[in-house]
């Protein structure tokens, strides 16, 4: 398995953990989170999930804020997802 395939993996965990709102389902599809998340489509959470995607740290952030983590932790740094959203939000304001 490799280092990207080991993330998806771990991203799929996650977004089945998460309860579907929108279908009698027992978790969110791929298609209802990114409806419900501005900033990630259908196809960028696929090819996350297969291990074939090369996501930013900007949709890195964006999954996951989706996937209710308050926390991301990247090269030993533990990112702030809500405060990184803020600071990206003030950037785009200026």
């Amino acid at each position: 398995m490799t280092e990207k395939e080991k993330l998806g993996k771990h991203l799929l965990s996650l977004r089945e953990k998460i309860p579907s709102i929108d279908y009698n389902k027992n978790n969110i599809s791929q298609q209802e989170l990114a409806d419900n998340n501005i900033g990630l489509t259908k196809f960028l959470i696929g090819t996350s999930e297969r291990g074939h995607a090369n996501p930013t740290l900007d949709k890195l952030v964006l999954m996951a804020k989706a996937l209710n983590l308050e926390k991301l932790s990247l090269f030993e740094i533990e990112i702030n997802v809500d405060k990184y959203l803020k600071e990206l939000e003030y950037k785009k304001t200026k």
